[in-house]
C-alpha cells in the first residue's frame, strides 16, 4: 500500500504535461496576435492612402479625379500589398509607376494589387466640404489558422450554411478548425502557375475628404 500510496503522489511529468495542454492554446493566441498587428497596421496605410488620393484629387479637374488618386493609392497601398506570389518578371508584379522606388528598385509582393485596391471619388463635385476620396483594399490574411478564422467571421454576405456554422461557433459547439472552415472562408481568387488559387482576405475601408480651397474650386473641364 505505501508503494502504491508513494506512486500516486508522484509528480513526474506534470510540468509536461501541462505543456503540452497549455502550448497550443498558446501559440493560436500568439497567431491570432500577429495578424491582428498586421490588420491595424495595413488599416492604418490605408487611411493614410485615402488621405492622399483626395489630397492629390483636389489639384484636377473633375474627370481627373479618380485616376488622379488611383496612381497615388496604389502607390501607398503596394507596400502593403503582399500578394502572396511574386518573382522578378515583369508579369509577376504590378505596374513599375505603383511600385519601382528611385534607387532602392521595385518592391516585392505586389503581383495582384490592381484586384486589391479599389477608389472611389464622385465626378460630380456634389460634396460641399471638398474631394471625397473612399478607399476598399482587400488585404490578404496569411498568418496561419488565424488568418481563415478571421476571413470566415469577416464574410460581409453568408449564406444559410455559413450562418449555421458561425452561429455554432458562437455557441462553442465546435473547435475553431480552420481546415472546418476553409470552404466557407471570404477568399479572393488569383491566377497561380497552373490554375486558379483562393487566398483569404478582408476588406479595409476608409475615407476621407479634403476642403478644396475656393481658388481652385472651380477647374474647367479640360487644362
Amino acid at each position: 500500500m505505501r508503494r502504491r500510496s508513494g506512486f500516486l503522489k508522484r509528480k513526474d511529468g506534470a510540468a509536461l504535461l501541462e505543456f503540452v495542454f497549455c502550448f497550443p492554446i498558446l501559440f493560436i493566441l500568439f497567431l491570432f496576435a500577429v495578424q491582428f498587428a498586421y490588420i491595424m497596421l495595413t488599416w492604418q496605410v490605408v487611411h493614410y492612402s485615402a488621405y492622399m488620393g483626395a489630397r492629390s484629387a483636389m489639384t484636377v479637374n473633375n474627370l481627373q479625379r479618380k485616376s488622379r488618386a488611383e496612381s497615388v493609392v496604389k502607390r501607398i497601398l503596394a507596400v502593403v500589398s503582399a500578394s502572396p506570389s511574386d518573382s522578378r518578371e515583369a508579369g509577376d508584379r504590378a505596374d513599375d509607376k505603383y511600385i519601382k522606388l528611385d534607387g532602392w528598385g521595385r518592391l516585392p509582393n505586389t503581383k495582384y494589387l490592381d484586384q486589391q485596391v479599389d477608389v472611389d471619388i464622385p465626378i460630380l463635385d456634389i460634396d460641399p466640404r471638398g474631394v471625397q476620396c473612399t478607399v476598399k483594399f482587400k488585404m490578404f490574411l496569411q498568418v496561419p489558422v488565424a488568418g481563415r478564422i478571421i476571413s470566415f467571421f469577416a464574410k460581409p454576405d453568408k449564406t444559410e450554411e455559413e450562418l449555421k456554422w458561425a452561429e455554432k461557433l458562437d455557441n462553442q459547439s465546435y473547435a475553431l478548425n480552420p481546415a472546418l472552415l476553409s470552404q466557407y472562408s471570404n477568399e479572393l481568387e488569383v491566377s497561380g502557375k497552373e490554375d486558379k488559387i483562393k487566398y483569404p482576405y478582408i476588406t479595409l475601408s476608409s475615407s476621407c475628404v479634403i476642403p478644396i480651397p475656393y481658388a481652385t474650386k472651380f477647374y474647367p473641364l479640360t487644362r
